[in-house]
């Protein structure tokens, strides 16, 4: 095992100074850019904030893959099928836990990437209790290279260049060449961070949804190989054909969770702003207005709206037929903006069908009604 990991860090540093001068960016450094950018789109309004330093996010994503970078290249990754109480839902997840169970040793050599996500949250949320909010872009550039790696499933495995099953090479082949030739055609769908109760679970938790990716490359690089052995365009296209659809659902997944983390984090500092910059809620709204975002949505719609007198204020979702769906907000408002999240559920948390609904929103009576779609 410990030729295995000393090749895999040759490989991870080799590959990246191949990409620094080349200027070939894959997994490594175009899809982290594209993660970080992509990622300040599914914050919730009250962090538009993060729209002012897209770029620093986006250039500041692939700083751990430098060899200046101090922390090990174990960092990056979790092979997590080392583990075969993987496989039995045993393996814990507490890092005191999987210390006793295998050591300190073990568990760094195999790779601890989900903790240092949990780690660089809590340096986040420290960062802005503090202030110091030049160094928490950093922190959050960072972080999302480390979400990032954690949602390429070749990252997840001990067979991580296919070597095990005659695969050799796969990784570069499928994260950088395959990647180069697409990565300006994705569009991703619109949604929402959310906030985890338990950041850890709901890391090992999308791990368990990615780590299946890893039979899917290697039987893909199977087929394209028969095809074209040399691994040129005739490979590299039928490689998307058969993961391209899969390969751009985990960078979805991957936006989607920077995002939460980076929502997590700021809710858990006290949902602090830099200087200069205005709580939405404390600016005083010069209409009476309702707008939603996204819309279409999935999984969670925005609803922000403003209010311009103090008075009984009501927001409700509605079907067309007038049937009441939801009451999201009941009671009296002061004047101010606010945002409440539309999980697409009725009153008993259960998820409605697809289709058009009204959102309405009362206030000392003056009414205001907007469309939303929901799609699945």
């Amino acid at each position: 095992m410990l030729e295995k990991k000393t090749l895999k860090q040759t490989i991870l540093v080799i590959f990246t100074i191949t990409l620094l001068i080349t200027n070939l960016y894959g997994w490594g450094h175009g899809s982290h850019r594209f993660i970080n950018a992509t990622a300040v789109d599914h914050l919730p309004v009250e962090m538009s904030f993060f729209q002012d330093h897209r770029e620093y996010l986006r250039v500041h994503s692939v700083d751990p893959d430098y060899s200046s970078d101090p922390y090990p290249s174990g960092y990056h990754w979790i092979d997590i099928d080392y583990y075969d109480a993987f496989f039995s839902g045993t393996l814990p997840h507490e890092w005191e836990a999987i210390i006793a169970m295998y050591g300190q040793n073990t568990v760094e050599y195999v790779g601890i990437v989900p903790w240092v996500i949990t780690w660089w949250m809590d340096d986040m949320v420290a960062l802005m209790e503090a202030g110091d909010w030049d160094h928490v872009w950093q922190k959050a550039a960072e972080l999302g290279h480390y979400v990032a790696d954690s949602h390429q499933a070749l990252h997840l495995t001990v067979n991580y260049d296919g070597q095990d099953t005659g695969n050799t090479g796969i990784h570069a082949r499928y994260e950088t060449e395959m990647m180069n030739d697409h990565l300006s055609e994705i569009v991703l769908s619109d949604s929402i961070a959310e906030y985890w109760e338990t950041p850890l679970e709901s890391i090992f938790s999308y791990i368990d949804d990615i780590y299946p990716m890893v039979d899917l490359v290697m039987a893909a690089d199977d087929l394209a190989s028969d095809v074209d052995s040399n691994h040129g365009n005739t490979y590299l296209n039928m490689m998307w054909v058969e993961v391209g659809d899969t390969t751009v659902w985990s960078l979805e997944r991957a936006t989607l969770d920077l995002a939460s983390v980076w929502y997590t984090a700021w809710v858990n500092a006290g949902s602090p702003y830099p200087p200069g910059v205005v709580n939405i809620a404390d600016q005083r709204p010069s209409q009476f207005e309702l707008s939603t975002f996204p819309n279409p949505f999935n999984g969670q719609v925005n609803l922000s709206y403003q209010i311009i007198a103090e008075g009984e204020t009501s927001l409700r979702i509605f079907d067309l037929n007038g049937r009441l769906v939801r009451t999201l907000v009941l009671g009296s408002s002061a004047p101010g903006n606010y945002v409440v999240l539309w999980d697409g559920k009725d009153q008993d948390l259960v998820n409605v069908s697809s289709g058009i609904y009204l959102c309405e929103l009362r206030n000392t009576g003056s009414r205001v009604v907007q469309k939303v779609s929901l799609l699945k």
